[in-house]
């Protein structure tokens, strides 16, 4: 079997005060051996951005981690056409909920997440699968003309942001989307360029928020449930059917738009609901204590 090529490199880049950080390299060298990357990343904390290249590997990543305080652990094999990547950065500290519930309420005092981040940059070369666990600190992922098979992120009290650029969807149909919010904050903008079959959302305290305003080319399964926190939903006014069944508690709280009927029990549905049409939109919420709000994009 062919191996991956690990190449690691680093280099000093002097502040403004005159010391000096290591910036940490890996890539994946592109070959025929594999035609899926299945990629897992664990961040504690830091800042850490996912977006496309023109580069010609199909994984490259940059860093600035404080080796003091984080120890980055990078392997890849391949399995029956398959590249298994994974990146842990494990954080010294071992920072857990006490510190993920103290920076929600009162933020980061040692700037740590400021000068820790980690560039992942993907191409149109390979499929992949994506696996994001973030504890504290700031995510931004752009996902635009990459083929996702499979998309996973979970989220501590990190502040995340997933984006396609307009034009720039999914270079293949996805077929699981999936988001876990603890105790941060999650938005998911131009969800029908991510050409997702299924979503599943889960919130605990948190808040997230999931842009269908554009409506969907196929049909799409929403499943979704909200402990104590809050979730919104933003769809389309007309033209794009969407039926809705909530599983909800009298302690909670749901609102809808106008124009939604109910037709049993928990179940609405718009005026341009057909159950058997191409790119029903169609939702599954649980929710026990927190707050749910479909609104219409305009």
């Amino acid at each position: 079997m062919l191996r991956i090529l690990l190449v690691a490199l680093a280099a000093c880049i002097c502040g403004l005060e005159g010391h000096c950080q290591l910036k940490k390299f890996y890539t994946v060298k592109n070959n025929v051996s594999y035609d899926t990357v299945d990629f897992s990343m664990k961040a504690t904390s830091g800042t850490c951005f996912v977006k496309p290249s023109h580069h010609h590997d199909p994984l490259t990543i940059y860093g600035n981690p404080s080796f003091s305080e984080v120890n980055p652990t990078f392997n890849t094999t391949v399995r029956q056409s398959t590249n298994y990547v994974t990146l842990e950065l494990e954080d010294y500290n071992k920072k857990g909920l006490s510190h993920a519930i103290t920076y929600n309420v009162f933020g980061n005092d040692d700037n740590r997440e400021e000068k820790d981040f980690w560039k992942v940059y993907l191409t149109d070369q390979k499929i992949y699968n994506l696996k994001l666990t973030y504890g504290v600190g700031d995510s931004y992922i752009n996902l635009s003309d990459v083929a996702v098979a499979n998309f996973k992120i979970e989220s501590g009290s990190a502040d995340v942001n997933i984006k396609y650029d307009e034009g720039k969807r999914n270079r293949c149909l996805m077929d699981t989307f999936s988001v876990a919010v603890d105790l941060g904050t999650l938005v998911a903008q131009k969800m029908h360029l991510a050409q997702a079959k299924n979503v599943i959302a889960e919130v605990g305290f948190g808040t997230a928020v999931l842009d269908f305003g554009k409506g969907m080319t196929q049909k799409c399964k929403v499943n979704a449930s909200v402990g104590a926190g809050t979730l919104k939903i933003l769809i389309p006014e007309s033209e794009f059917p969407a039926i809705i069944h909530f599983k909800s508690s009298p302690l909670c709280k749901y609102s809808l738009e106008q124009g939604f009927e109910q037709i049993e029990k928990d179940v609405y549905v718009n005026k341009a609901y057909s159950a058997d049409a191409d790119n029903l939109m169609e939702f599954v919420i649980d929710v026990a204590l927190g707050n749910i709000t479909f609104e219409y994009i305009k």
